[in-house]
């Protein structure tokens, strides 16, 4: 059952998350609206309060409305504005998929 707040966090996803941040992509063969992060920083598994300086990985996040596109699996590749990715971890996070990938140049 749906309480009160989980109703107005589903209405923020298109009427303000979506439509203030979100722009048309293609993600595997459907053009929809969502929010792409090229911004993804590693954090040291070791100290947290301390900067990743290890190798980098061209990351992305994705946060899509589930059900917009069909639900991707880990190590999927997953084609993102025409170039291939592949989907290193996935969530729901109350309605909104976040989808983690690394670029596959295989």
């Amino acid at each position: 059952m749906m309480n009160d707040y989980d109703a107005m966090f589903h209405a923020d996803i298109d009427s303000t998350f979506l439509r203030d941040f979100g722009k048309q992509h293609r993600i595997g063969s459907r053009i929809v609206r969502c929010v792409i992060d090229t911004n993804v920083g590693t954090p040291n598994p070791g100290l947290m309060s301390e900067p990743y300086y290890g190798l980098s990985t061209n990351q992305l996040r994705i946060f899509v409305k589930k059900g917009d596109i069909p639900t991707p699996e880990v190590n999927q590749n997953l084609s993102v504005d025409g170039s291939f990715h592949r989907v290193a971890a996935i969530s729901d996070e109350v309605g909104m998929l976040v989808i983690t990938c690394e670029e596959n140049n295989e």
